[in-house]
């Protein structure tokens, strides 16, 4: 289909700029909701703040004996808080048309279909496993 590089380029490009396009629609799409952050509860009372006790201990023990496993401690309480928040998120697709969901989608995908037919094109520009000579 595709004899020279330059238009595996294009397509190349054409594509990136589908998906990037399509991406950027797909995430105006989406609302972000955080309301249950930081919330969990223990024998039914609720422990909002507790995710940060183990910081705060480690960043005394961070400054009080400065080594390896000072900073470890910081920097695995650090990870559990972001664990947390990670968790806790909640995505909600905003109420939009089924033209314009279409439209998200065969950008979005169709964009990356031609990024990876140009980015794993055979040099001789086949494509697909089962092409045959004619």
């Amino acid at each position: 289909m595709f004899k020279n590089k330059a238009n595996d380029s294009v397509v190349f490009f054409v594509g990136l700029v589908m998906a990037v396009v399509g991406g950027y629609f797909f995430m105006h799409n989406v609302q972000v909701d955080t309301s249950m952050l930081f919330r969990f509860s223990l024998f039914g009372r609720r422990m909002d703040g507790l995710i940060f006790v183990p910081l705060i201990a480690s960043v005394i023990f961070l400054f009080y004996k400065y080594n390896t496993v000072s900073k470890i401690c910081c920097l695995v309480s650090l990870l559990l808080i972001f664990a947390n928040v990670i968790a806790n998120l909640r995505l909600y697709w905003l109420s939009t048309t089924l033209f314009s969901t279409i439209v998200i989608f065969v950008l979005f995908f169709g964009g990356l279909g031609l990024v990876m037919r140009s980015i794993f094109a055979n040099p001789e520009g086949k494509h697909g496993k089962n092409y045959k000579e004619q």
